[in-house]
C-alpha cells in the first residue's frame, strides 16, 4: 500500500475504535487511537472526570499526543490508522504534516441517526466495559449537547477518498466491504 494515512472518523458511540482495531489487524498497519492514549493517562494521573474542563484538558493532551505520533510514523514512511471524533480543526494540522511527507489521506466517516447513535453511546457509558477514564459522567445525557457534538464530528471532511458509514444498525456494516473499498483507493 502507498503510504497512506486512514483517517477513521465519526461521532461518539458510531462504531470507530471496534472497526479502527479490526481494520489495524487485517491489514497489520499500525494504530493512533485517542481515546487509548486517554485511558493511559487516566490510569496513571485518575484525574476527576467529573470535572468537565479537567477532563478536556487531558483529552487535548492525549489529542497532542495522537498527532505527534503520527507525525513520527509519517517520518518513517508507514502507512497509518488514526481514530478519533476528529472535527474539521483537525484539517489545520493533518494537512501540514501530509504534504510534507507525500501520504494519500482515506477517510472514513462513521455517521448515522444521531438519536439512535446518541442512545447507544448513553447505554454503552454506563457499563462496566467503559473505561472510567472515557465516562462522560451524564454530560452527553442531554440530546442537545450530544447533537452539537455529533454535528462537530459528522462534517469532518478531510482526505483524498471520503468514504461514508451509516452506522445506525451495526448489523447492516460488513468490516470487510469497508477494507475492500479502502484497498481499492490504495
Amino acid at each position: 500500500m502507498k503510504k497512506t494515512l486512514i483517517l477513521v472518523a465519526g461521532m461518539p458511540g458510531a462504531g470507530k475504535t471496534r472497526f479502527a482495531n479490526y481494520l489495524s489487524e487485517k491489514l497489520q498497519i499500525s494504530l493512533i487511537c485517542k481515546d487509548k492514549l486517554k485511558e493511559i493517562i487516566w490510569d496513571k494521573v485518575h484525574y476527576d472526570t467529573t470535572e468537565r474542563t479537567e477532563s478536556k484538558i487531558y483529552a487535548g493532551l492525549a489529542y497532542d499526543l495522537s498527532f505527534y505520533f503520527c507525525e513520527m510514523l509519517m517520518s518513517t514512511g508507514q502507512s497509518i490508522i488514526f481514530e478519533s471524533n476528529f472535527t474539521n480543526a483537525g484539517v489545520d494540522i493533518f494537512q501540514p504534516m501530509v504534504q510534507k511527507y507525500g501520504y494519500k489521506v482515506i477517510t472514513v466517516l462513521f455517521d448515522g441517526d444521531s438519536q439512535v447513535i446518541h442512545r447507544r453511546f448513553v447505554e454503552r457509558d454506563v457499563t462496566s466495559e467503559r473505561h472510567p477514564g472515557l465516562v462522560s459522567n451524564d454530560f452527553f445525557d442531554d440530546f442537545e449537547v450530544f447533537k452539537k457534538a455529533a454535528q462537530n464530528c459528522g462534517s469532518f471532511k478531510y482526505g483524498d477518498v471520503m468514504i461514508y458509514v451509516d452506522s445506525t444498525d451495526y448489523s447492516k456494516i460488513s468490516y470487510d466491504d469497508l477494507i475492500e473499498k479502502i484497498l481499492s483507493h490504495k
